[in-house]
């Protein structure tokens, strides 16, 4: 019996939002790079970078293509822009600061569901959370919320490290879990074949002597080109 191996490559783009000082880049500087700076400076117009994971034994590659936005009111047009075609919107709020979480509730929020497609996925983020003793958010109301509009729920700590990479990885898990996740393209389906090989068969050097396709498979359209403004 046939064996066949199906390798997924998937590029998606993510977009934070949240007032200025959140800690958004802290974030990504996090995520992308694993480091931590005590410099806040904030965000001018918005910023990208990206970063591959591998899922179900490297057998799904989920390329997250971040974008950090500004915070400002002066910027919020700009913002807007990006996650007009996000896959991926993170809603960051800093717990020292009660007036974050309610700008999240009182024009963030409101502003995605206006703005951005129907089916992103959303997140609630709690951040800088290795300040218990300064929090002044109750994190079961934000809990809440998160459930109350549908967005997984994250606290999180770029400092101490914590809480970041599990974000990602239950986002990528997520998204997985999609049969056809619109605005999505499968970069890459290799699928391995032996006819020689039996399902109960998983020998990684049998594997190596497989006979292997290479075919490029279009889902839907091709996504439109992203617009950067910096």
């Amino acid at each position: 019996m046939s064996k066949k191996q199906i390798k997924r490559e998937l590029d998606i783009k993510v977009v934070l939002l949240g007032e200025s000082g959140v800690g958004k880049s802290c974030i990504i500087l996090r995520f992308s790079n694993d480091i931590y700076s005590q410099v806040s400076l904030s965000t001018i117009l918005c910023s990208h970078t990206s970063k591959p994971i591998s899922f179900n034994n490297k057998k799904d590659i989920i390329n997250f293509n971040i974008w950090d936005t500004a915070g400002q009111e002066k910027f919020r047009s700009i913002s807007k822009i990006h996650y007009k075609d996000a896959d991926v919107i993170i809603l960051v709020f800093d717990i020292t600061r009660e007036k974050s979480f309610e700008s999240i509730k009182e024009y963030w929020y409101p502003q995605v569901k206006e703005n951005a497609p129907e089916n992103a996925i959303l997140a609630l983020v709690a951040s800088k959370c290795d300040l218990k003793d300064e929090c002044n958010v109750d994190i079961d109301d934000a809990r809440s919320y998160a459930e109350e509009i549908n967005a997984m729920f994250k606290e999180t700590s770029s400092k101490a490290s914590f809480g970041i990479n599990e974000l990602f990885e239950e986002i990528g898990k997520k998204i997985l879990s999609y049969d056809d996740f619109k605005g999505m393209i499968f970069k890459k389906n290799k699928t391995i074949t032996d006819e020689n090989t039996s399902d109960d068969d998983d020998d990684e050097n049998t594997d190596k002597t497989n006979e292997t396709k290479e075919i490029k498979l279009e889902i839907n359209k091709i996504k439109k080109k992203q617009k950067r403004c910096c």
